[in-house]
């Protein structure tokens, strides 16, 4: 099960005459822009086959974070009887919160994080991911603050790593 958002442009329609029309960063555009912030879960079958499951428009003016539709609508698919494997997104959705949430509910997580995310070897001791130097391989197995024992590894992609975090165990 995949979350994600996108934004849809509308940059010609006038946010006081149309709800959900706002201003939101976009990815693709590399900045913000007028549009709508449509937040998606997409589940991944056995064979590939992916299809949209959950989704709700952004609304700013109640308050709400993208994580707390998120939540609601993992929290609604499980109760629909759809049972992921593993949870998935980007750095946006790696808040401890998300992840606690995610082992309430018995499923396992890899999501991006951002590379000055800290991490612990020494529990107590913490460090930005960027910095850790001791890699086995591409891999490592660290304590997260408020979290606890999970898996951290990087991948290079266009002369950079990209850094990422997954359940230490599988449930």
């Amino acid at each position: 099960l995949s979350v994600d958002d996108s934004v849809l442009d509308k940059p010609y329609m006038d946010s006081k005459k149309a709800s959900f029309v706002d201003y939101f960063w976009s990815g693709k555009h590399k900045k913000t822009v007028k549009g709508i912030n449509l937040i998606t879960l997409f589940y991944t079958d056995i064979h590939g086959v992916s299809v949209p499951v959950n989704y709700r428009l952004y609304d700013k003016g109640i308050n709400k974070t993208k994580n707390d539709y998120f939540l609601e609508m993992l929290e609604e698919v499980q109760l629909w009887g759809l049972k992921p494997a593993w949870v998935t997104g980007d750095s946006w959705y790696s808040s401890i919160g998300n992840m606690k949430l995610i082992r309430k509910l018995g499923l396992n997580f890899m999501f991006a994080i951002e590379s000055n995310r800290t991490i612990s070897i020494d529990r107590g001791q913490y460090i930005q991911i960027q910095t850790l130097e001791d890699w086995l391989g591409d891999e490592q197995t660290v304590y997260l603050k408020n979290y606890g024992m999970v898996k951290v590894f990087r991948q290079m992609y266009k002369n950079t790593y990209r850094y990422y975090i997954m359940s230490h165990f599988d449930l």
